[in-house]
């Protein structure tokens, strides 16, 4: 089912010219990944993740999301199939760890017919974003007071002010009766589903511990350190690349240079086909470097150097001394 729904966003994304990047011809079941597919138009970057069940999605899946869109400058776009009660209802967002879920048809309706949805569900309960201005407006041409308009709807003439000045949001069965009796459905906000924003913090990723780390990983790490360059490791795979790089110091004379996405094998058989094509994805979609480190004695397979991803040998690493060497060396190679 979840491949059947990867096809269909493909389709509709290229419909309205975006462009899609996937791993593995559209296909979900070996894909470990914190996304599925990645979508692009001019700036606008989504990470696109299809979810069965949004009440069981694993706490580190959600952790890599954010962290990157945090790293890649993109917008999550999570499509959920059900909650752990029922199938999810259109025209809503559902909230799940700060970030927004929509159906397939939601989805749709925003591409191809600009109708947003205006429900936002959390776990308590659906509320509605009214325009309190148009609200009041309304209110007035029916030469309709507060006061009547709370007695309608059951709530506290404080509460019809407070939907007014879009302090407090009414429930779905609240915001129902507003549009029945004002008679008029623009009442509703609708939100911008693309424009999702969410606090995160570098610092809050679930990074590997050193502990976590292999020998191999660890020196490549103390390497980093003495140069002087930040080097955050990631669990489990679900971000394709395993370390991101950046600069300890103001770098903003090399615009554009960091953050690096880099692969890392100690052992030839831990360098399979889906690496250089993941990396090299990324340098082509962000605009990125893209790097491989690899142990000495590693030979380098053909695929890695068809799609000219930049390789580093350890031996390389451990012969610079600062990050101006460490900057000329990637873009040499």
């Amino acid at each position: 089912m979840i491949d059947q729904i990867l096809q269909k966003i493909n389709i509709l994304f290229k419909k309205e010219n975006f462009e899609t990047f996937a791993l593995d011809n559209f296909s979900s079941k070996k894909n470990k990944f914190c996304f599925d597919i990645l979508v692009k138009k001019n700036d606008l970057i989504f990470s696109l993740k299809i979810v069965s069940n949004i009440d069981n999605i694993n706490p580190d899946t959600i952790n890599d999301i954010k962290s990157l869109s945090l790293i890649l400058k993109s917008k999550p776009l999570l499509i959920g199939i059900r909650n752990r009660y029922q199938k999810l209802e259109d025209d809503t967002i559902y909230i799940r760890n700060g970030l927004p879920f929509i159906t397939f048809n939601t989805l749709e309706k925003i591409l191809e017919e600009n109708i947003y949805p205006y429900i936002l569900a959390k776990r308590g309960g659906g509320i509605v974003f009214v325009n309190g201005n148009l609200m009041k407006t309304l209110r007035e041409k029916q030469s309709i007071s507060r006061k009547e308009l709370s007695e309608k709807l059951g709530v506290t003439k404080r509460t019809v002010c407070a939907y007014e000045n879009e302090s407090m949001h009414p429930s779905e069965k609240v915001a129902e009766n507003i549009k029945s009796i004002l008679e008029d459905s623009e009442v509703f906000k609708k939100i911008n589903i693309f424009d999702w924003k969410f606090k995160y913090e570098i610092d809050q990723c679930a990074f590997m511990e050193e502990s976590e780390l292999s020998d191999f990983e660890s020196h490549v790490q103390s390497i980093f350190e003495d140069i002087g360059i930040s080097s955050y490791w990631y669990k489990k795979g679900s971000i394709p690349f395993k370390l991101s790089l950046y600069s300890k110091t103001d770098r903003s004379k090399i615009e554009g240079f960091y953050p690096l996405f880099s692969g890392i094998s100690e052992d030839q058989n831990k360098i399979k086909q889906l690496n250089p094509i993941c990396l090299k994805m990324f340098t082509d979609l962000f605009h990125k470097i893209a790097l491989f480190i690899v142990n000495n004695n590693i030979k380098i397979p053909d695929t890695f150097l068809k799609n000219k991803v930049p390789i580093v040998r350890i031996k390389n690493l451990e012969e610079i001394d600062d990050e101006e060497e460490f900057i000329e060396l990637i873009q040499e190679s």
